[in-house]
């Protein structure tokens, strides 16, 4: 009969999703993991496989909250441009708030992995992909409604909206400025005017 697990997946998944994300892949270890999660190695091999599984895992987990708080921010009412405001300073705020300054986890993944390892930049396409489909619904009934200006198709407006959001992530790791933060959401958001 096989033993009882003796720890909280979900939890285990959250502290290495921590530590990954503070670190950063190469700079994490198995014993690093077991000591951040308290689990020993040999569980979270069984659990959960290595430590490229185990980041594939934090990676998908943050993946699925990221686009279910981007899927909320998006269904808002109201004007589309003072929705994306709003995210723009939420997202800037939760920068600011972070001691660490560890920016998004999914853009230092793709800074530090993507294009190199091919399941980590598979996710992150997928990710990305999803998000800017879930903006560009958004941008063209905008779009429709005169709300923004049209001089872009939502499918090209999207990515560069949802870049130049998570380039703050990275600005802030260099520029933990707060109203130079605002500064780059403004100009970026400027793209929506007439």
């Amino acid at each position: 009969m096989a033993r009882p697990k003796e720890f909280n997946e979900s939890r285990a998944l959250a502290a290495a999703m921590g530590l990954f994300w503070e670190r950063g892949y190469e700079a994490t270890g198995m014993r690093d993991l077991s000591a951040h999660t308290g689990v020993a190695i040999s569980s979270l091999y069984a659990t959960f496989g290595g430590k490229h599984d185990i980041y594939l895992a934090a990676l998908a987990e943050y993946r699925r909250a990221e686009q279910d708080e981007m899927a909320r921010a998006l269904s808002a009412s109201g004007p589309l441009r003072a929705v994306l405001a709003e995210i723009f300073a939420r997202f800037i705020e939760r920068l600011m708030a972070d001691p660490a300054r560890r920016g998004s986890f999914s853009v230092n993944a793709a800074v530090e992995l993507g294009g190199q390892d091919e399941a980590v930049t598979a996710q992150l396409r997928a990710h990305f992909d999803e998000i800017a489909v879930l903006l560009a619904g958004r941008l063209a009934a905008a779009q429709a409604a005169g709300e923004i200006a049209g001089r872009f198709p939502p499918t090209d407006l999207a990515p560069f909206l949802l870049f130049g959001l998570y380039t703050l992530a990275m600005m802030v790791k260099v520029y933990p400025d707060r109203a130079q933060l605002e500064r780059a959401a403004a100009v970026t958001l400027a793209v929506l005017d007439s």
